[in-house]
């Protein structure tokens, strides 16, 4: 006969299974989009950018005016989530967090949410600088947040 705390143990396992695999699909945390849009003037060098997380590298690209780049992941279940980048352009170059607490939560500015399991968030890279902004429909509205 199995005693009530293998059973107690059991059940705490099946629950932590549970919850591992609920956060993996984006039940409990949110799913998030970060958007790199390239706004530079026409005909300029490609804006070229390498971004990484605490679990993820995406490499090097390069993407052209007026295309963009996309970033799409799961929240930390605990907090804590980061996604920074590292641009170059021309002779400029930089490196900033486009996605953390402060970024998406911010009490001024932060990413639009488009269901209660999605955010999205805008950045759009121009010679002077990146702009930050919530939504694509309605158009957003951006807000200059980093100069180069």
């Amino acid at each position: 006969m199995v005693n009530f705390n293998t059973k107690i143990l059991f059940l705490s396992i099946i629950f932590l299974l549970d919850l591992v695999l609920a956060k993996s699909n984006g039940w409990i945390t949110n799913n998030v989009e970060v958007h790199i849009i390239n706004a530079l003037p026409p005909n300029s060098k490609p804006l070229a950018l390498h971004c990484k997380s605490g679990d993820d590298d995406l490499g090097n690209k390069t993407i052209s005016t007026h295309d963009e780049f996309d970033i799409y992941f799961n929240e930390k279940l605990f907090g804590g989530t980061l996604f920074f980048c590292h641009f170059w352009w021309n002779s400029k170059n930089i490196v900033f967090d486009v996605y953390n607490n402060h970024v998406s939560k911010s009490s001024e500015k932060d990413c639009g949410r488009l269901n209660p399991d999605l955010m999205e968030c805008y950045w759009k890279v121009q010679e002077d600088g990146f702009y930050f902004g919530a939504h694509r429909y309605p158009p957003p509205e951006y807000w200059k947040k980093e100069s180069w």
